[in-house]
C-alpha cells in the first residue's frame, strides 16, 4: 500500500481496537508427529490440477459412507446435528493458490488441501466435545492436527471453532469441525458472506474507501459472533475456565494417543453400506 494508515495496519493484524475484542489472528492448531509440508493427499503430484481434482473427488466418494455412518452415531448419542459437504473444484483451486496462504507456505498446492471433503457436528454443549473426541479417536480416522484453542481465541472475523484435520484409511485429508449452535446460526445469518466477500482480497491494494468498508465488516462480524458466544455462555451457564478445562480435556485425548503410538481403532469405526 502507498502511505498505509497506522490505524488500518493495526486493525488488519489485531482485528479491533475496541476493549473486549479479541486481538490477533487466533492461534495455530497442533500438528501430531508430522511436518506441515509433508502432509499430503494420496494424489499424483505430477498430474495436472484437473487430474488431482478428479482423484480427490474419488477419494471423497470412497470415504463418504463411513463418515456419514460415524456422524449418525454421534447425532444419535448426543442429540446433535451433523452434515457433510464436498468443496467445489473451483474453491479447491482457489485455496491451493491463495496469496495469503502462499505467502506463508510457498509449496502449498492441491495435494495439500485438507478440506476437499469436510463434515461438521453442531454442538449443543461443549461438555460433549471431549466425549466426541474419544469417539473420533476410536473411529479409525487418524487425527493429524487438533485446533481447539480458537473456541476461546477466535480468528480475525470472530469465528470460534473446534476442528480436527484427519487422515482417512485411504489417505485422504479431511476436516471435521464442531461449532456451537449459536455460532453456527450467526454464520448462516450473514457472517460467512462477509468473510467470503474479503477472503481473496489483496489487502495491499485496497483503496481508503475499501479499507474502511473492510474494517466495518470485520467489526460487524466480530460483534455478531461475540453476541452469539455470549448467548451460548448464558444458555449453558459456562465460564471461560470451564470451557478451557473442556478444551484441555479434548486435547489430552489425542496426546495420549500420541504417547501410546497407536491408531486406537475399535468397533466404533463405520463400515460402508
Amino acid at each position: 500500500m502507498d502511505n498505509p494508515s497506522l490505524l488500518f495496519y493495526y486493525r488488519r493484524f489485531n482485528v479491533s481496537l475496541q476493549p473486549g475484542k479479541c486481538a490477533g489472528w487466533g492461534v495455530l492448531g497442533k500438528l501430531i508427529d508430522l511436518e506441515d509440508k509433508s502432509i499430503v493427499n494420496p494424489v499424483d503430484i505430477q498430474a495436472s490440477d484437473a487430474e488431482k481434482l478428479k482423484q480427490l473427488h474419488q477419494l471423497s466418494l470412497e470415504n463418504e459412507p463411513a463418515i456419514k455412518a460415524f456422524l449418525e452415531k454421534v447425532d444419535t448419542k448426543y442429540g446433535t446435528k451433523s452434515a457433510t459437504s464436498h468443496k467445489k473444484p473451483e474453491a479447491i483451486l482457489e485455496k491451493a493458490s491463495r496469496k495469503s496462504i502462499k505467502d506463508v507456505k510457498p509449496w502449498h498446492d492441491v495435494e495439500h488441501i485438507r478440506d476437499s471433503f469436510r463434515f461438521k457436528t453442531v454442538l449443543k454443549d461443549i461438555e460433549d466435545l471431549p466425549k466426541i473426541a474419544e469417539d473420533l479417536k476410536e473411529s479409525g480416522f487418524e487425527v493429524i492436527k487438533t485446533d481447539t484453542d480458537k473456541v476461546l481465541v477466535p480468528g480475525p472475523w470472530g469465528w470460534r471453532i473446534a476442528a480436527f484435520d484427519l487422515k482417512m484409511p485411504n489417505g485422504q485429508l479431511v476436516e471435521y469441525y464442531l461449532p456451537v449452535q449459536e455460532l453456527e446460526q450467526a454464520k448462516k445469518n450473514g457472517n460467512h458472506k462477509l468473510f467470503e466477500k474479503w477472503r481473496n482480497a489483496d489487502m495491499d491494494k485496497l483503496s481508503a474507501k475499501e479499507q474502511l468498508e473492510y474494517l466495518n465488516d470485520l467489526d460487524d462480524s466480530n460483534d455478531r459472533y461475540e453476541q452469539a458466544w455470549s448467548d451460548y455462555c448464558n444458555r449453558t451457564k459456562q465460564k471461560p475456565d470451564r470451557v478451557r478445562a473442556l478444551l484441555d480435556k479434548t486435547e489430552a485425548v489425542f496426546e495420549k494417543s500420541k504417547e501410546e503410538g497407536t491408531d486406537s481403532k475399535s468397533n466404533f469405526a463405520a463400515t460402508p453400506k
